[in-house]
């Protein structure tokens, strides 16, 4: 495939980059307010985008098994800035993207911490239903035992 063909799709994976990083921003809010339901539709739209990423990228492994770099170097030289700033855009898309989410995986371990935290100070912890040591129940300290050994 020549360039001229993979520039549209490379816009598109640009695009779709571009949304889903704007959905992860969503995102943090949604997890910094709590709102689950918020959270639920973002998740819905976050996963048809991805399917349409993969989609979009089969299509281009599919078609071309060349680098952005193997792409450059073999483009015309009308289309080499082109090139060039998608594959500098998808780079800091991706980067973004990355961020994000890794700030998103914060704060949602950071959630799950607390509510763990709030559970343990609800409910209380049961008592130990299982045998322990002779030296844990009150008759350590006495020489009182239940069979006469010298019977």
């Amino acid at each position: 495939m020549s360039s001229a063909q993979m520039i549209p799709m490379l816009q598109k994976l640009l695009y779709f980059h571009k949304e889903l990083n704007h959905l992860a921003s969503e995102k943090t809010e949604t997890l910094k307010k709590g709102d689950v339901a918020a959270l639920d539709a973002l998740l819905e739209k976050e996963n048809e985008h991805v399917k349409t990423l993969r989609a979009l990228e089969e299509e281009r492994n599919q078609t071309s098994t060349l680098t952005m770099s193997e792409l450059i170097e073999q483009a015309a030289p009308a289309e080499i800035q082109q090139l060039q700033d998608l594959q500098e855009q998808l780079k800091n898309e991706y980067l973004l993207l990355k961020q994000q989410n890794q700030l998103n995986q914060q704060l949602l371990h950071q959630s799950l911490q607390f509510v763990n935290m709030s559970m343990n100070m609800l409910i209380p912890e049961p008592e130990k239903l299982t045998y322990s040591s002779s030296k844990a129940n009150g008759y350590a300290g006495n020489s009182f035992t239940l069979f006469d050994s010298k019977a």
